[in-house]
């Protein structure tokens, strides 16, 4: 069975292009495999390792904390009717969330029926808007238009992620989960064949200028709490659509050591976001 499922993946790949295996950025995401090395757990420790200024990554793999070590790439069993709940209490619905619960999500090889779901989901930074030379950030990043419009990412077709996401909390989709999308270098050098193996959240987060810093510095704390109870909750429904604990990854260490790599999420705090998905979990296990 396994030489069956290995063959398939050939024959995928093969379809896309004609050179055998390889292997990609610093965490060693392979094209036959469809993953990078190792378990979901050790996936997600290379993954989510600190991005420092200037895109530098943290050499050491993180600590998981408790809640996404237990989750990912587990089978994901919740109550549907309380996720649906929490969904209600927002304000929002699923469609405004990604997409419908009973929908899967996008497969790999731009969502050929033969190649895995998507495995991945990509926490970004926006980067934007920048300050530039202010001393400090203004104090109300977190509920001001001047940060929190959305509108600038909106596009009928070519919107750069599956979600952004501002500080308020607010979400604009720009495409389904189901949607193959590709918004790394490390997707872009790997072709094809990996449009769809990665789900991309975009989260407003502004920057300013430092003359030591040329390419700006983020404020800290780096999110707000809604943008952190929000990300819990999207990623839990995407996990619930792909049946398994997705593995959480930052941008810049997918992308490291691959050529014009990024410097996102700064100042990301894994604590924060476990704690945001620890209390989501309790409310509808």
């Amino acid at each position: 069975m396994r030489y069956l499922l290995t063959l398939g993946i050939l024959i995928v790949a093969g379809a896309a292009s004609q050179t055998s295996a390889a292997t990609f950025g610093k965490c060693k995401f392979n094209t036959e495999a469809m993953a990078f090395a190792g378990t979901p757990g050790e996936q997600a420790s290379c993954l989510l390792r600190k991005v420092k200024i200037l895109g530098n990554v943290d050499a050491t793999p993180a600590q998981l904390p408790s809640n996404l070590a237990g989750f990912i790439g587990k089978p994901v069993e919740i109550s549907r009717p309380k996720l649906q709940q929490a969904i209600s209490a927002t304000g929002l619905t699923e469609a405004a969330l990604g997409g419908s619960l009973d929908a899967p999500v996008s497969r790999g090889n731009s969502n050929n029926p033969h190649a895995p779901e998507a495995r991945y989901f990509v926490i970004h930074d926006t980067s934007s808007p920048n300050f530039g030379n202010v001393a400090q950030f203004p104090a109300d990043i977190d509920t001001s238009n001047q940060v929190n419009r959305l509108d600038g990412f909106k596009s009928a077709s070519n919107a750069k992620a599956h979600i952004f996401l501002n500080r308020r909390g607010e979400i604009y989709v720009g495409h389904d989960f189901g949607v193959p999308w590709r918004a790394t270098k490390l997707e872009l050098q790997i072709g094809t064949l990996a449009r769809g193996m990665f789900l991309h959240i975009e989260n407003v987060q502004p920057r300013r200028k430092h003359p030591s810093q040329p390419d700006g510095n983020a404020p800290m704390p780096g999110f707000s709490p809604a943008q952190y109870d929000r990300l819990a909750l999207l990623y839990l429904m995407a996990s619930v659509r792909a049946h398994t604990g997705l593995v959480p990854a930052f941008h810049a260490a997918i992308d490291q050591g691959l050529s014009d790599g990024h410097d996102d999420p700064q100042n990301f705090s894994l604590e924060d976001f476990d704690a945001a998905f620890g209390r989501l979990l309790a409310s509808v296990k």
